[in-house]
């Protein structure tokens, strides 16, 4: 019985000294995340993630994330904590996980981190540091890899810009010395966020004739009747809008002839012969009123042609005669009228 104990007793203290040697561990290579430039949705929503709805995915190299000259210590703690990432307060959720959304220099622009050693599963990441992996008797390793996924979620309204590079996250192990910087890190390259593009449009018909056909004057039934229409479109081109973006179209005729008529009757021009008659246009069934010739919106008798997206979009007016005064000579009768575009 005596020799049992001695043994034990010596055993135990080899045992002790064997937890006592020194454990130093090496960081791999920094990874750096590259993530290609994020154009933001059109009607992006607070609490939405922006880009790739599965996150972006990082890991550490085959090297590994820290390399230890021994197996780490019995519970000694795998640690990976956010820096220089202040929290929004707000949550965003994945895989099942809720993780705090920080902030990043660009407004309105936040993310969300989670992590795992490669056989574990996933946790959420904060600024405090979340224990990824605990060293046990059973398993203490040598070698510890990290799994990252990042998604970037919109926290208000974005106008766009460059996500910063800097440091993102630190990867350390409690109560053991990290040789170089002292811990693993994880770093952002710059990363760029576009914000939504409305569509751009150009005129595709700069200029529109409309040839009025023939009439005579007993096709009129007194001042106020119509004779004669012809109808041709005013064609916009539209492109280059994030897909959902859209611009607002507004349209000012104005009469070149007399430029103050804000009227819905278009004079004659000065060449024209025939006299008790002029011209009218019209957008459906609506006149057409005329106004100053000016891109400002809200310019007087300017209308709203439509919201549109990337498309192309016809614009059609119609041109009438109208009988204005009690005789009318006959003659050439001619207008000249132009379209000023606006857009929002």
């Amino acid at each position: 019985m005596t020799r049992y104990s001695l043994v034990g007793v010596v055993l135990g203290g080899w045992m002790v000294a064997l937890e006592a040697q020194a454990i130093t561990c090496a960081p791999g290579p920094s990874v750096n995340i590259t993530i290609p430039p994020i154009t933001v949705a059109a009607g992006q929503q607070v609490g939405q993630v922006i880009g790739s709805a599965s996150g972006y995915r990082f890991d550490s190299p085959p090297a590994s994330a820290l390399r230890c000259t021994q197996r780490i210590a019995f519970g000694a703690q795998a640690r990976l904590a956010l820096v220089n990432s202040p929290p929004t307060g707000r949550t965003f959720s994945a895989n099942g996980l809720s993780m705090p959304v920080h902030a990043t220099n660009v407004p309105g622009v936040g993310f969300a981190l989670m992590a795992r050693d490669p056989n574990r599963p996933f946790m959420p990441i904060n600024t405090a540091g979340v224990t990824l992996i605990v060293g046990d008797i059973r398993a203490r390793p040598i070698v510890l890899g990290l799994d990252t996924r990042i998604y970037f979620v919109a926290t208000g309204p974005i106008t766009g810009g460059t996500i910063a590079a800097r440091n993102l996250a630190r990867y350390t192990i409690t109560g053991t010395p990290i040789s170089g910087a002292g811990y693993y890190a994880v770093n952002f390259s710059n990363i760029t966020i576009n914000a939504p593009r409305k569509p751009t449009c150009s005129v595709t018909t700069p200029s529109v004739a409309m040839p009025m056909p023939a009439v005579a004057a007993r096709d009129f039934r007194g001042v106020g009747s119509f004779a004669g229409s012809v109808t041709r479109n005013i064609t916009l081109s539209c492109a280059g809008g994030t897909s959902g973006a859209t611009r607002d179209v507004f349209i000012t005729v104005t009469d070149q002839t007399t430029p103050a008529n804000r009227s819905d009757v278009l004079s004659l021009t000065p060449t024209s012969v025939a006299s008790g008659v002029a011209l009218q246009l019209l957008r459906g069934s609506t006149l057409v009123r005329y106004g100053a010739d000016s891109t400002t919106i809200g310019n007087p008798n300017q209308w709203l042609v439509g919201t549109t997206g990337n498309a192309t979009v016809q614009i059609p007016l119609t041109a009438r005669y109208i009988q204005t005064g009690s005789s009318i000579r006959p003659g050439s009768a001619n207008g000249l009228a132009s379209f000023t575009m606006s857009y929002r």
